[in-house]
């Protein structure tokens, strides 16, 4: 009985953690093939996520400058190649290249992925901040 309640106090504890650290998990959608949207752009927790397994989850990290939200919104259009985000969208892209971690602090985070905002929170693409020129593409995560 005694072990059946450790298990009990350490997966309660286990529940508090991930709910103290300000990740939320959120499901995988279909991304659209054609079309401008508008998606929240939230970092990537790549050791809690299940980007590979039959019931896919994504967790997210919060910008702790933001109190845990979403980093911002970016805008775009999907092509054939993923979702293209519009020049001012990008340049708020680039600007986080090589800062995910520490704005999340998480030290593994190194990518961001792209939340639909809705009632039913769902993730449509993900991609990794990089300073250079030229067009950010997310690659989708079809469901």
């Amino acid at each position: 009985m005694g072990a059946r309640r450790g298990w009990r106090a350490l997966a309660v504890l286990a529940a508090v953690g991930v709910l103290a650290s300000g990740c939320t998990g959120v499901g995988v959608a279909d991304a659209p093939t054609e079309g401008t949207a508008s998606y929240q752009a939230w970092g990537l927790n790549e050791a809690s996520s299940d980007l590979g397994g039959g019931d896919r989850t994504v967790v997210l990290n919060g910008d702790l400058d933001r109190d845990g939200e979403p980093f911002f919104a970016v805008e775009g259009r999907w092509r054939a190649g993923g979702f293209e985000l519009d020049d001012a969208s990008a340049e708020k892209v680039r600007g986080l290249a090589g800062r995910l971690p520490d704005r999340t602090g998480d030290p593994e985070c190194r990518r961001l992925v792209l939340v639909e905002d809705g009632l039913v929170d769902r993730a449509v693409a993900v991609l990794t901040p990089e300073a250079s020129a030229g067009p950010v593409t997310a690659a989708p995560l079809d469901g």
